[in-house]
């Protein structure tokens, strides 16, 4: 569910789409014969589960705002690959989406992804892009829901990429019906995008207007364009430069620490910069950490202490590791062969996640089904069962012991760094908090 209109702008065109035939029913796969019932809840089981598995958290903002009935149109900002359709998936089971024809080209990937398919100019499959505007407005006369990525390709960027006009085409044209519809702008930020169990966030906007009686001597495509660029930019984070996001993540991140502040909302607080004191103590930090001999460790580029009696993070890291570890040599060659896929075939970081679930799912598939195979062979349940249960507690625990792991080696080998970077994370969430970007 990536890549979901043309690499090359679609030039706003003020004539109306011409007329198809209906789109019979939203959750049939363009390319599949298969019952949709069938494949609806396939894919809405799945998605769920691969977000669920790769993710730690998936919170949703003003979830409030997600229509309850009629068609609604979802405009979503698009950050990590093919993944943010899995995400957004998650939280809009009942959406049917624009999708690139590269990720429907083989029955492995269509067991991933489905919708409509649309192609860019560097597909090797190619489709009439007009006729998928045309089945997107169908299925929104239907009654359904369609979900478009209208910058058309992903980007893990400091800012948006331009967005094309395809989304506002289809609902220029489904205006002319004289129906009411619902036009809601998403975002979704990452804490790590490509990090195993890191946390994920949706945000759900404002409803776009869609009223266009003020406008009746203008391109009603050129003003929705308008319009819908003017709500992503709103909801979307936006900054100056890749250092700058770089940084503002640190940040957002740690301001996410001990707290109940959201990741999203500290991040889109800081986009304009940084507070003057916090980035002046972060630096100080940062270079009082370089002076050292060998460096702390970070977690999601941040060094952590512990906060609190640094025996109980010992004895807590002493209790959870075990079955981390244990897990990890369990399920190792699928392990290694998803890291591997990241590694090799990602030409970018917003990739390696895709690439890691598209080798790891199949590979832990065939590895969970040997494990079940052989405990019903040789009737060691009782290894069977302990290989299930070490291999959730493990897949649970994962986070905390990363972050533990990082606070007692930190604290063991940087003692006399504890207090000044529990301190520059005191200046973190007291200027946020004050400033609206926590709780």
């Amino acid at each position: 569910m990536v890549e979901m209109t043309p690499a090359s702008p679609i030039r706003c065109l003020k004539a109306p789409l011409p007329a198809s035939p209906p789109f019979s029913d939203p959750k049939v796969n363009s390319l599949s014969t298969s019952d949709p019932q069938v494949t609806g809840l396939w894919y809405r089981v799945f998605h769920r589960f691969l977000v669920r598995f790769y993710f730690r958290r998936l919170s949703v903002l003003h979830r409030e705002r997600i229509p309850d009935a009629g068609p609604v149109l979802y405009l979503g900002l698009h950050r990590n690959g093919a993944v943010d359709g899995f995400v957004y998936h998650a939280v809009l089971p009942g959406c049917v989406y624009l999708v690139s024809t590269q990720l429907l080209g083989n029955p492995l990937a269509r067991l991933f992804f489905t919708g409509i398919p649309v192609s860019r100019s560097k597909d090797k499959v190619r489709v009439d892009t007009s006729e998928a505007l045309l089945r997107g407005k169908d299925l929104l006369l239907a009654g359904g829901r369609l979900f478009v990525f209208p910058e058309g390709t992903s980007t893990l960027g400091p800012r948006h990429l331009p967005f094309k006009s395809g989304a506002a085409r289809i609902l220029a044209d489904f205006l002319t019906s004289g129906r009411a519809i619902s036009v809601v702008p998403l975002a979704i930020a990452y804490e790590s995008p490509w990090t195993f169990r890191s946390n994920v966030e949706v945000v759900v906007g404002q409803a776009i207007s869609t009223d266009l009686s003020g406008d009746q001597n203008a391109d009603p495509v050129s003003v929705l364009c308008e319009r819908i660029t003017s709500s992503l930019e709103e909801i979307g984070v936006n900054v100056e430069s890749a250092e700058h996001l770089e940084f503002a993540r640190k940040i957002a991140y740690a301001a996410t620490l001990g707290t109940s502040a959201s990741y999203y909302e500290t991040l889109k607080a800081i986009e304009d910069g940084v507070p003057e004191r916090i980035s002046s103590e972060w630096q100080e930090l940062e270079a009082e950490l370089e002076k050292n001999r060998g460096q702390p460790l970070c977690h999601q580029g941040v060094p952590l202490f512990p906060v609190g009696v640094r025996v109980a993070y010992w004895l807590l890291f002493l209790v959870l590791a075990p079955f981390a570890l244990a897990a990890f040599a369990l399920n190792l060659p699928p392990l290694l062969g998803s890291y591997w896929a990241g590694r090799k075939f990602s030409d970018d970081l917003n990739t390696i996640t895709l690439w890691r679930l598209l080798a790891g799912v199949p590979l832990f598939t065939i590895w969970f089904t040997a494990v079940a195979v052989a405990t019903a062979v040789t009737g060691h349940w009782l290894a069977g069962c302990c290989y299930a249960v070490i291999s959730c507690l493990g897949l649970l625990s994962y986070y905390r012991v990363r972050k533990l792991a990082v606070a007692v080696y930190n604290s063991v080998r940087f003692p006399g760094l504890r207090k000044r970077a529990l301190a520059a994370h005191r200046i973190v969430v007291d200027e946020l908090s004050q400033a609206g970007g926590g709780q």
